[in-house]
């Protein structure tokens, strides 16, 4: 696992398999959180946050960016939310998505 932040942009990127960028695709789930998976939805790559310190205090976010895609897709896409690696930085909530305060050495201990 590789995680990268951009203090100045406030951007949190998590890589948990290194790939190729050509093998992989972008679902948003809001517009501050992109997860990065394989094409048949079924391995999680990564995830993208957005105004990351902002969204810490934030209550859920709706799925709105999710909703938008086919229901077979957004079920997929649920599933490997409420999974390992991804269950470790997000959690859903009905149909809404919140960002988990994940402090280093709770990810070191797992």
């Amino acid at each position: 696992m590789k995680i990268f932040y951009d203090a100045e942009g406030d951007i949190l990127e998590v890589h948990f398999i290194m790939g190729k960028p050509d093998q992989r695709t972008g679902i948003s789930l809001t517009d501050q959180i992109t997860i990065f998976c394989d094409f048949s939805f079924q391995k999680t790559l990564g995830f993208m946050a957005l105004a990351y310190s902002k969204l810490l205090v934030l209550p859920e976010l709706p799925l709105e960016e999710l909703s938008r895609a086919p229901k077979e897709t957004q079920y997929k896409i649920k599933q490997l939310i409420s999974q390992a690696p991804l269950n470790r930085f997000l959690y859903l909530n009905d149909d809404s998505v919140g960002i988990k305060d994940v402090h280093i050495s709770e990810l070191v201990a797992q």
